[in-house]
C-alpha cells in the first residue's frame, strides 16, 4: 500500500482531482441553469394557461348569460341547504 502512494507524484494527483472537481462543478452549474430556465418556462406557460382559461370563461359569459346566472343562482341554493 505505500508503495502505491509513493508511485503517485502529488502534482498530478493534485492536478487531476482539480479538473475532476472542475467538471463537476460545471455541470453543477449547467443543471442548475436548466433546472431555473425550465421553471421560467413552466411559470409563462401556466400564466399563458390562465391567461386563455379567463378570457374563455368571459366569453361563455358573455355569450350564454342565462346560463351563468342560472348556474350561479344553483350554485348559490346548494350552499345554502
Amino acid at each position: 500500500m505505500d508503495d502505491q502512494k509513493s508511485d503517485v507524484d502529488i502534482n498530478v494527483l493534485v492536478k487531476l482531482y482539480n479538473q475532476r472537481l472542475s467538471t463537476l462543478v460545471n455541470q453543477n452549474v449547467f443543471l442548475e441553469a436548466k433546472i431555473q430556465t425550465m421553471t421560467q418556462e413552466f411559470a409563462l406557460e401556466r400564466q399563458r394557461l390562465i391567461d386563455i382559461n379567463i378570457k374563455m370563461q368571459k366569453d361563455y359569459e358573455t355569450k350564454y348569460p342565462e346560463e351563468v346566472s342560472n348556474s350561479k343562482w344553483r350554485n348559490h341554493q346548494v350552499d345554502n341547504n
